[in-house]
Parts: C-alpha cells; sequence; structure tokens
C-alpha cells in the first residue's frame, strides 16, 4: 500500500512539473511570459602547425575568436596565414559556425637570409657585436629542451629592426655590414658565458636568463642594471637583454634604446615602422619639482629618469614606526618605502597629478604597538664612568640570551650626581645598575642572596659599577630580575657582530673594496665603543667583529649560504646583496630594512647593504657608518 502510494504521489509531482512548465510550441514562453534560453552551443577550434596541435580553443556558436593567436615561425619560410582547408581565413573577422582546424602555412622565404651564426675573426673590430642564446640540451625523454624560445626567424626578425634603427641613428652601409650575429646556443648557461667572455667583445646578448652575470658568469655593464626582461619569440616567459661591461658606447646606447622605449621592446617581436622608431629618438622631457618633507625640507629638481631625489633626514619619534610617505601632512600612505630610500623619477612618478609639476611628499608615521615590559632597568650613565655605549652594550649583552620572547626595558639615564640620578629613577624600577653612591642608598629585594655587588670584568671600563634588584620590584618581574642580576656580576660572555659580503666574483665587491670596509667598519665600531691606541674590542669589552665572504654566485644559493652561517644563527649584516635578497625563491632572507650600497662604498651599481639583525653594532653601522 506504501508503495503505491508513493508511486501516486510521484506522478502527481511530475503532472504539476509539466503544467507549470508547459510546451514550448508556441514560440517557447512560459506562461508567465519569460523566455526560455536555449542551450548554448560550443565548438572546437584546434590550431596546427606542420601536423602538430599547438592550440585548441573553445568558442561559441556564431562568435568570433578573441584571444591572442600567434604567428608561428618556420626556417627560411614566411607565414602565409590560417588555413581552413584551402580557404585563407582572416581571424579578425572569422565567425565559429563549426568544429574546426584551423592550418598554418607557409611559403619559402625567397629574400637573402641574414646571417645569425656569424663567428668571431681573429683580430677584426666589428661595428657592433650581438649573442644570442637557446639551449641545445635534450630532456631525459630525447626531445629538444626549450629555453629562450629564440629561433634563427625571430633573430632575424630583431636583426632587420636593429638595421633599420641604426640607419635611423647613422649607421652607414659598412657600418651595417660590419654587424655581427652569433649564436651562442649550448647545453648550459656556464658554456654559454664561458664563449662569450672569450670572444670578449659582445655588446648585447638576447635570450638569456637572469643567471646571466652569476652562473654564466658575464660582466654586465652596471651589474644588475645591465639587463631587463622582455617578452621575445615564442616563449611563455619573457626573457633577459644583457649589456656585457665590455659593450663599446654605441652598444650601451643601443641596450638603453632596448630597455627604455616602447619601440625598443617591441623590436623582439614584430616589424617595427620608421615613424615607431623615430618618435622613440625623441628624448621624453621631464620638468618635475620634488619636496621631500622631514626635520627640513629638501628640494630636487628632476630634468631626467637618473637624478636621485634627495632625502632629508626624517627623525621618527620613540613611539612611532615610519610607514611611507603620503601626498599631504598626516595624509594615506601612497608611497610605502625606507625614510632613506633612493628614489628616482620613475618611483614617484604615478604620484604627479596630471599636468601638474611639483609633487610633495610627507613622512607618516603610525603608532608603536604597545607592548608590556617584563623587566624594567635603570642604567646610570655619568662620565667615563659608564657611558651611554656601555649601558647599550649590556643591554644588547644582556637579550642576546634571552629565549622567550621577554620584552626588557632597558633606561640608559644620563646623571650628574647620585641625587640627580636617583631623582629620575622611575617609580617601576626593578633593577638598578650604576655607581655605589646611589644604589647603596636603596632598599633592596632579598638582601642577603641578593646583595649590592660589582659588575663583573668586561662589562664596563670601571671596576666599581655596581647592581641591586630593588624591594619595589614587581612580583612578575622576580625571576628575570635575578637573571640579570646574576648576568652582570658574572663576567661579560663574547658578543658578536657578524657581517657578509655578497661579491659575485669579486665584481659586486671587489678585494680592495672589502680590505677598505673591514677598516672602516672597525674603526667605526672601536669610535662608538671608546677604544683607542693599543685598546682591543675583545680585551676591553669581550666583543668580536668577524665576517665572512661568500663564495656562491646564485641569489638563491648566496640566501641558503648566508643562512647557515654561525651554526644556522645567520649573520647580522650583508654587504653587497641585490634588491632581491629578501624575495621568496630568491634571495629568501628575513631582513629588517635595506638601502643602496654605492659610492664611496662600492663602485657597482644597485647594491645594497641589508640589517638582517636588530643587534646593537648592526645596526650602528647600518645606520652610521653606511650613512654617506
Amino acid at each position: 500500500m506504501k508503495k503505491k502510494l508513493l508511486a501516486l504521489l510521484g506522478l502527481s509531482f511530475l503532472a504539476i512539473s509539466l503544467g507549470a512548465c508547459g510546451n514550448n510550441n508556441g514560440g517557447g514562453n512560459t506562461p508567465g511570459g519569460d523566455p526560455v534560453n536555449p542551450t548554448t552551443t560550443k565548438y572546437t577550434v584546434a590550431f596546427e602547425v606542420d601536423g602538430q596541435r599547438v592550440t585548441t580553443l573553445k568558442v561559441e556558436e556564431g562568435q568570433k575568436i578573441t584571444e591572442t593567436i600567434s604567428n608561428p615561425t618556420k626556417d627560411g619560410y614566411v607565414f602565409a596565414g590560417w588555413y581552413d582547408g584551402d580557404t585563407l581565413i582572416d581571424l579578425s573577422t572569422y565567425v565559429v559556425t563549426k568544429n574546426v582546424t584551423l592550418t598554418a602555412k607557409f611559403e619559402e622565404d625567397t629574400k637573402p637570409q641574414l646571417s645569425v651564426d656569424d663567428v668571431k675573426e681573429a683580430d677584426h673590430t666589428y661595428y657592433l657585436v650581438f649573442g644570442w642564446w637557446e639551449t641545445t640540451d635534450v630532456n631525459d625523454d630525447g626531445t629538444p629542451k626549450i629555453t629562450s624560445h629564440l629561433t634563427r626567424t625571430h633573430v632575424r626578425l630583431f636583426y632587420e629592426n636593429m638595421i633599420k634603427y641604426l640607419k635611423t641613428v647613422g649607421a652607414t652601409d659598412d657600418n651595417i655590414a660590419n654587424i655581427q650575429f652569433r649564436n651562442y646556443s649550448s647545453t648550459t648557461v656556464a658554456i654559454m658565458g664561458e664563449n662569450v667572455n672569450a670572444d670578449g667583445d659582445v655588446d648585447i646578448l638576447i635570450g638569456v636568463g637572469n643567471n646571466i652575470n652569476s652562473t654564466a658568469n658575464v660582466s654586465l655593464d652596471g651589474g644588475n642594471d645591465g639587463k631587463f626582461q622582455t617578452p621575445m619569440g615564442d616563449g611563455p616567459t619573457a626573457r633577459y637583454v644583457a649589456c656585457p661591461a665590455v659593450a663599446s658606447e654605441l652598444g650601451k646606447a643601443t641596450f638603453s634604446w632596448l630597455k627604455n622605449t616602447d619601440a625598443g621592446k617591441a623590436a623582439f617581436l614584430r616589424e617595427l615602422t620608421q615613424d615607431e622608431i623615430d618618435a622613440s629618438l625623441v628624448p621624453e622631457t621631464i620638468d618635475l619639482t620634488v619636496t621631500v618633507h622631514g626635520d627640513t625640507d629638501v628640494v630636487t629638481q628632476l630634468q631626467d629618469k637618473t637624478t636621485a631625489i634627495t632625502m632629508p633626514t626624517i627623525t621618527v619619534p620613540e613611539d612611532k614606526n615610519f610607514v611611507g610617505f603620503a601626498l599631504t601632512a598626516d595624509g594615506e600612505v601612497v608611497l610605502e618605502v625606507a625614510k632613506d630610500a633612493t628614489l628616482k623619477y620613475d618611483d614617484v612618478k604615478a604620484l604627479v597629478a596630471e599636468g601638474a609639476k611639483t609633487l610633495d611628499l610627507y613622512p607618516i608615521f603610525e603608532d608603536k604597538p604597545v607592548v608590556l615590559d617584563d623587566l624594567v632597568v635603570y642604567v646610570q650613565v655619568q662620565g667615563s664612568y659608564l657611558t651611554a655605549a656601555e649601558g647599550e652594550l649590556l643591554a644588547a649583552r644582556f637579550k642576546a640570551t634571552l629565549t622567550g620572547g621577554q620584552n626588557v626595558k632597558f633606561n640608559i639615564v644620563p646623571s650628574e650626581s647620585a641625587a640627580d640620578f636617583t631623582e629620575k629613577l622611575g617609580a617601576d624600577a626593578d633593577v638598578v645598575i650604576g655607581g655605589n653612591n646611589p644604589l647603596k642608598n636603596f632598599s633592596l629585594y632579598n638582601s642577603t642572596d641578593y646583595p649590592l655587588a660589582n659588575a663583573g670584568a668586561l662589562h664596563f671600563r670601571s671596576t666599581n659599577r655596581k647592581v641591586v634588584i630593588v624591594d619595589t620590584v614587581a612580583a612578575s618581574h622576580v625571576e628575570l630580575a635575578v637573571a640579570l642580576y646574576n648576568f652582570v656580576i658574572a663576567d661579560a660572555p663574547e658578543f658578536e657582530f657578524h657581517y657578509t659580503y655578497w661579491h659575485n666574483n669579486n665584481t659586486w665587491v671587489t678585494e680592495a673594496e672589502r680590505t677598505a670596509l673591514d677598516s672602516g667598519i672597525d674603526a667605526a665600531v672601536k669610535e662608538y665603543l671608546g677604544i683607542t691606541g693599543e685598546e682591543t674590542l675583545a680585551g676591553i669589552y669581550n666583543v668580536v667583529v668577524n665576517n665572512y665572504v661568500a663564495t656562491g654566485t646564485k641569489v638563491a644559493a648566496l640566501g641558503q649560504e648566508t643562512r647557515a652561517l654561525r651554526d644556522g644563527k645567520g649573520t647580522d649584516l650583508i654587504i653587497g646583496c641585490g634588491g632581491n635578497v629578501a624575495d621568496a625563491g630568491k634571495g629568501d632572507m628575513v631582513i629588517v630594512e635595506k638601502k643602496s650600497l654605492g659610492a664611496p662604498f662600492v663602485a657597482a651599481d644597485s647594491r645594497y647593504v641589508a640589517l638582517v639583525n636588530e643587534n646593537l653594532l648592526a645596526r650602528f653601522v647600518y645606520d652610521n657608518y653606511f650613512a654617506a
């Protein structure tokens, strides 16, 4: 009985559903008058080149092909078009009405072929030398490994554009006849680099990777500025154009045109018109006055892209963090950079209002997060008995021993007398360090176990500096207060400042530059800590300054090498790194901040010094020694 009832209910529901839907014999409308949308039909459009399918699309019936389809290339032939059977079609107007396979057809290229496989002749000087690269290696299955996706057809297209450009800037037919296009294709970039360096006269390389000046070991004009990435060939990934350091002035000028103009970048993809080349050679006029507001207002007149905007001193309030620049005072941050970043026209042009010739940048600060103190310490600074640097060194040395993320607040208090120091003490004091006169008057916490005591050796120059735990110490701070007390009365443990050079075979930071930097950093640290004459950092304060010269050339390898230093503690400061030191998949370093490193420290362009650890001496050297 129950089964029959369910069956009847099902039939009733079906009848109601059919009634509600009606039928489509009367024009396909529902009883309510709404049209019924028919099912959309999509067709497959396949593209084949020499019997190989290269692209497959799904296109709605009656629609055009909207995806961009690149014209295929074939050495010795000219692409004649896409054919549906024997019918040439225009992809821009073709309407899809069926499943279809479109086939690429080619015609033999009857034009004289430009040579792109030239070989250097001994003792011959060329007007301009280009080199190109595609791997000749194979995959494990024996198929060709494709890297740059450059073919001779692509290179010849670029060659023709170069001839047109060079004639526009004054080259004669004899000059053009004295150009070489060399094929440096090889199984590895290292072999390519060896061959390029052996020839020693290449002006411009195309199709190379970002590792051209690392793994390939080709020194570039201006370091990393001597390469740029742009689409070329049929590859899915843009490849690099590079200007070796040995390039002629014409080579450098040609590289600059390729890098800095839209026409130059298009030269790798299509035939340029003469109008495009002519327009690209008209210099861009820049007339922009940039005022950066800081402790004082600093004005820079920009008339070219290479001039750096002069930055003022920007004092960050103690309870604030610098977060970037706004276009108005107290405005919204539009430029998130370090307060001492190197800025040029390209960095700020997007901020300039249309038609405006002035730009104002205002520093913006945000409140530091409120951090509860786990211990509050007051240190008496008085003449040579205990200097501010000694107090800061003590703080840094003790904090280096903490492993639980505790926040210890050290108040370094200059004072003229015991009374002056006592008056300046806050009611929140847990531990007090200083001279005998003020400290002997404090009531002590557990004076039996923790009496007034002298600091251990090498904390301070003066051997009669004292430490006490005051009886008002917060109950929750006692354990950490005892740890500091025991730390101070013991001899000071070694404190190390460690920095690392990323030099890339002496191209980023040369051996001579490292020697000068070592000397300068040592002198700066000694001056900061008051070390004079025959005194040593280790002998007075048990401080050591060490450095490491990295051996890697790839930035990823350098990052790995640097992170592994000192049993995994890493380094405090990196000298000579690139802008990608902290990029994922590149340097992968966690840094505090970085800034440009140039003259007078190194000659190479686009180098940086990066602060890795908020270490007392690392911060001092970063802020003060590298301030020039």
